[in-house]
């Protein structure tokens, strides 16, 4: 496989060439949002670019392997945002990270029973949508204890794709700052790089995720560049700042891959699966608003900063949007980070016990039968 191939993904020249018309169809697409008064238009608009072509039936196609680049390059950028001050605010950061266990119980039981009673789910199935652990991880076990990969699938891109276009814009016009400029502040440029910073991002990238990966952590990719370029902003080694143009490519790179996810989708699923998906996303949206509130009053922390670190989006999308917009992305990440590592390993528990259950009612409608 030649490097090209290696890189875009697609085995085969015409795969190739589609990769590179997505990515100009998100670049098309991010141009025109940038238009309008409405932020976050690379990543934004790139996603609604993808949507566009998918509504007209143009094929479209991302690749993985840039996506996995893109997202090193967010955890690096995220990390970036991390100081020595943070120390001086482990208190409301506790307080405020306490809250993250209450509110995982909260849409467990507001989205297991809204899934059994509107979609007909399995217990799995159901459990397994309602909690927003992360896209690749709930499909990943999904996958392991027999689960409809398919729902599941169109459920937590339809999540993600609500609520990471919906709470940007609720921002934009609940506050007096226009976000539709908005450039990340941890962020420099190419020209202001020394080779000694640019060496120190890569190290923390390649270390990062190859240790994320070694130990099982959730989104890898993300959390380990994160929290290895963290660790030696916060011991104040260095000050290195993610490229403003690298921190572009990855809005575009990540919107055009949620874009991606609803291709295939049927007219049936479309009303079915998609429509009942979005009823649930704005049902997480009022309860991550209610958290908002409490975690506002108890800690004095800003509300747009709480609002995203609640915002039951993608842990990569919601930790982007808290970058550019300069909403305490450090913050923020570390609330989305407990929250997945809650869901998967509090999750277990709970799948075990719902998949031991459908055994037992299967083997009673065996012996029936």
């Amino acid at each position: 496989m030649s490097p090209w191939q290696k890189l875009f993904g697609p085995k085969d020249r015409r795969g190739a060439l589609l990769v590179l018309v997505t990515l100009g169809i998100g670049t098309c697409g991010a141009a025109i949002y940038s238009l309008t008064p409405m932020p976050l238009p690379w990543f934004l608009g790139s996603m609604l670019g993808c949507l566009a072509a998918l509504a007209i039936g143009f094929p479209i196609r991302t690749a993985s392997s840039l996506t996995l680049v893109m997202r090193i390059v967010l955890g690096l950028a995220i990390g970036s945002a991390f100081s020595p001050e943070m120390t001086s605010r482990a208190g409301e950061m506790a307080l405020s990270l306490l809250f993250v266990f209450p509110y995982v119980i909260f849409l467990g039981l507001i989205g297991y029973p809204y899934f059994r009673m509107f979609s007909g789910y399995n217990r799995v199935t159901s459990f397994l949508a309602a909690v927003p652990g992360g896209f690749q991880t709930m499909v990943a076990i999904g996958e392991d204890c027999g689960a409809d990969i398919r729902r599941l699938s169109i459920v937590h891109s339809t999540r993600i794709l609500v609520i990471v276009f919906l709470v940007p814009i609720w921002i934009q016009f609940s506050c007096t700052t226009d976000l539709s400029t908005a450039i990340a502040p941890a962020s420099a440029t190419f020209s202001a790089l020394s080779l000694r910073e640019v060496l120190i991002l890569i190290v923390c990238g390649v270390v990062g995720c190859w240790g994320g990966n070694r130990i099982g952590i959730s989104g890898a990719a993300i959390i380990g560049p994160m929290l290895v370029n963290g660790a030696v902003h916060m011991l104040g080694l260095a000050e290195a700042r993610v490229p403003v143009e690298l921190v572009n490519a990855a809005q575009l790179a990540i919107g055009i891959h949620i874009g991606c996810q609803f291709a295939g989708i049927t007219m049936r699923e479309l009303t079915s699966t998609v429509s009942i998906a979005f009823g649930y996303a704005l049902l997480l949206i009022a309860g991550a608003a209610v958290f908002t509130v409490l975690v506002v009053w108890a800690t004095g922390i800003d509300q747009n900063a709480v609002a995203l670190a609640y915002a039951p989006g993608g842990q990569p999308e919601m930790n982007l949007v808290a970058l550019v917009l300069n909403y305490d992305p450090a913050y923020v990440a570390l609330h989305h980070l407990l929250r997945v590592m809650v869901i998967v390993f509090g999750g277990q528990i709970i799948i075990s016990w719902f998949v031991e259950l459908e055994k037992r009612e299967n083997a009673k409608t065996d012996r029936k039968a």
